[in-house]
């Protein structure tokens, strides 16, 4: 009795041995952790038995479920085994094969989202088989509807708003939404929230920013950026962009220019009187004229006549405005001057008369030119003229002295002198002989008199 038990131990442990222990299993997958859905998946399974022992079965399954088996003598797929035969390849195998193969095309997600694991069958008994298995998981890339919307939708300076993107395949795993505003990124402010679609295999994201809108955001483009998983393999970024259309006011009066760079302007020119003001909606413009007359439009375009000057008033408002705010401009008028010339070209603020060669004289600034000879005539009238005072001055102011001298202390000879006070000069009139007078001191020198004592005319 005991050496029957005996032996029945120790038939029992070689069982557990020989039959169970030498099978040993290594399952793997050809690509990257994650496969695209749509692509295909190979996967291996590797398997060894004791000497002896012929394979007998390899089944594949997702799951619990067998995809794929194959049997003895022939080892082909068994009809209807599988849910997914038609896109599974099993290779070929034989009673001694040590490894098989499955290529799985086509990956549908979520459908093939799952465990997949091999068992090994061998003739020793029906239960010598052992099993491996892995995980395939699938990624998709992200979507291109991108959008974005803006609550309250019509945007006003000095609202608290908020901007939403919307996308319906942030793909699988989900990407990571970002914010740019320009080509700054925004760093605070946004939340991000995702959730699985209906499909349960790719996923939707949602984001929203919060703004404080002031004037100057008119204009200004949010972007919303989608960046895909780490995991994924081959996607690239998307983006959806908006444009801010921030209402605001005309705060204050507009910029007045001219065409002509100034608002003083000759008589008849034509010219352009220009306002611009700043504001959303786009503002519009009236001018007042002098005569009280209203004209609409940025532009007002004028030509005056009469010498000014003229006050012209631009008011501009858009709805958003309580009152117009007005620019005044004062245009003056200048009188158009005229220039009549024969040979000039050149003209001049400061009138130059320039002699030429020819028998003309060209006033440069000036209004005519005069001949040579006039000129002449002219200026020797004027030389007789100022002589000719000269004489009467002469005459008039000083009184012709004769008077009568010895020279050299003798009274035979003397001379009659007419004297001026201021130049010395004196001429010899006359000489008279035997002329007694008492004695006279005088000096001369070669014509020139410098001093002398006069006595009473006789």
């Amino acid at each position: 009795m005991g050496d029957r038990l005996h032996n029945i131990v120790r038939a029992l442990w070689v069982y557990l041995v020989c039959c169970h222990q030498v099978l040993t299993f290594d399952v793997t997958k050809s690509g990257q952790t994650y496969i695209r859905v749509g692509s295909q998946i190979t996967m291996t399974c590797q398997w060894t038995t004791p000497a002896g022992e012929d394979l007998l079965r390899v089944n594949w399954r997702q799951g619990s479920t067998i995809i794929v088996t194959s049997i003895t003598p022939n080892f082909t797929p068994e009809n209807g085994a599988a849910s997914i035969k038609d896109r599974a390849t099993l290779g070929t195998l034989t009673t001694s094969s040590t490894s098989t193969s499955i290529t799985l095309t086509g990956l549908q997600c979520p459908g093939d989202i799952a465990e997949y694991s091999c068992d090994v069958q061998t003739t020793a008994v029906d239960d010598s088989r052992g099993t491996a298995s892995f995980n395939v998981n699938l990624f998709d890339f992200l979507g291109n509807n991108i959008t974005i919307t803006s609550s309250p939708s019509q945007l006003k300076a000095g609202q608290h708003a908020s901007l939403t993107c919307t996308t319906s395949n942030i793909g699988r795993p989900p990407g990571i939404m970002k914010w740019y505003k320009g080509s700054q990124e925004i760093t605070t402010g946004f939340t991000q929230q995702t959730s699985i679609n209906s499909d349960n295999c790719t996923y939707n994201g949602v984001s929203s920013l919060s703004i404080t809108l002031t004037s100057q955001d008119n204009g200004v483009i949010y972007s919303c950026v989608v960046e895909p998983n780490s995991t994924v393999i081959g996607d690239s970024t998307k983006q959806g962009r908006y444009t801010l259309d921030v209402q605001y006011p005309v705060r204050q009066g507009p910029r007045v220019t001219s065409s002509t760079g100034t608002f003083t302007v000759e008589q008849g020119t034509t010219f352009t009187l220009n306002c611009q003001a700043s504001g959303n909606p786009s503002p519009n413009y009236v001018w007042t004229s002098p005569d009280n007359t209203n004209t609409t439009g940025s532009q007002l375009v004028l030509t005056l006549s009469n010498t000014g000057p003229y006050l012209y008033t631009c008011f501009a408002t858009n709805s958003l405005t309580t009152t117009p705010l007005p620019t005044r401009v004062t245009v003056t008028v200048q009188e158009k001057t005229t220039t009549s010339t024969t040979t000039s070209t050149t003209t001049s603020t400061t009138p130059v008369a320039v002699a030429s060669s020819t028998d003309t004289l060209t006033c440069t600034g000036g209004k005519g030119l005069h001949s040579t000879g006039v000129l002449v005539g002219a200026v020797v009238a004027a030389v007789v003229i100022t002589f000719g005072v000269a004489v009467a001055l002469f005459v008039l102011y000083h009184r012709s002295m004769v008077h009568r001298f010895r020279k050299n202390g003798q009274s035979a000879d003397t001379v009659e002198v007419d004297v001026t006070e201021g130049n010395n000069e004196y001429a010899v009139l006359e000489r008279k002989p035997d002329v007694n007078e008492p004695d006279h001191t005088y000096a001369a020198l070669q014509g020139k008199m410098t001093s002398f004592n006069t006595p009473p005319r006789k």
